[in-house]
């Protein structure tokens, strides 16, 4: 081999090298490049994540002092009359419902700070259901004997002051069922999203 084809042929090596350089750079910039683009997300998740978990404590605490004033409270009030004889003009059994209402009122408050943002919904929503539904009972009870005996002029808005005392607890639905409502939401879209990911992701990565 003449000189000339040494040199030329050291020549092509070092081309070939030099390429082979700059595909290696290019393979390591585009690397990097996704590892910010991964890292970015996972940011962006994390912060979408913080406000909605902040978002969710928000309308829980609004959920307790909903619970805690009409159901714990008054309700409460209510419960121990019943039991123990104190209010005998209640409906029968409305002592009761309301005590089941309040455990199950409580269960939900107890999951959502738990984060169980979905199953908290089952328990709030049926709970104070339960509670209105007794509430009710007790109103249209009062409502009935001020139509039909006669009261002092301070008894007669008595109705109207339960309805203050029982019906705050509607709070505890509404509260409750947007949170399930956001809750599913996200569960929604977190799905879409991972078959989005799952469909788009390369064959290598589907059958490996």
């Amino acid at each position: 081999m003449s000189k000339k084809d040494r040199l030329k042929k050291e020549k092509q090596k070092q081309l070939e090298r030099k390429r082979l350089d700059e595909l290696e750079e290019q393979r390591e910039r585009e690397e990097a490049r996704h590892t910010e683009s991964r890292a970015a997300k996972k940011m962006r998740r994390a912060a979408r994540r913080g406000y909605s978990n902040a978002l969710m404590v928000f309308f829980t605490v609004l959920m307790l002092v909903s619970f805690g004033y009409s159901g714990f409270f008054y309700g409460g009030i209510m419960i121990v009359g019943q039991f123990t004889g104190a209010a005998e003009v209640m409906p029968e059994h409305t002592g009761l419902m309301m005590l089941i209402a309040d455990v199950l009122m409580l269960a939900g408050i107890v999951l959502s700070f738990a984060g169980k943002y979905i199953l908290q919904g089952f328990f709030t929503l049926s709970g104070s259901g339960l509670y209105l539904f007794a509430a009710h009972r007790v109103i249209a009870d009062i409502q009935m004997r001020l139509e039909k005996y006669y009261v002092e002029p301070e008894l007669q808005t008595m109705d109207k002051s339960y309805m203050k005392y029982c019906y705050p607890i509607a709070g505890v639905t509404v509260f409750g069922g947007v949170i399930m409502l956001l809750a599913l939401i996200v569960f929604i879209r977190r799905k879409k999203r991972q078959k989005r990911e799952r469909d788009n992701a390369p064959v290598e990565s589907i059958v490996g």
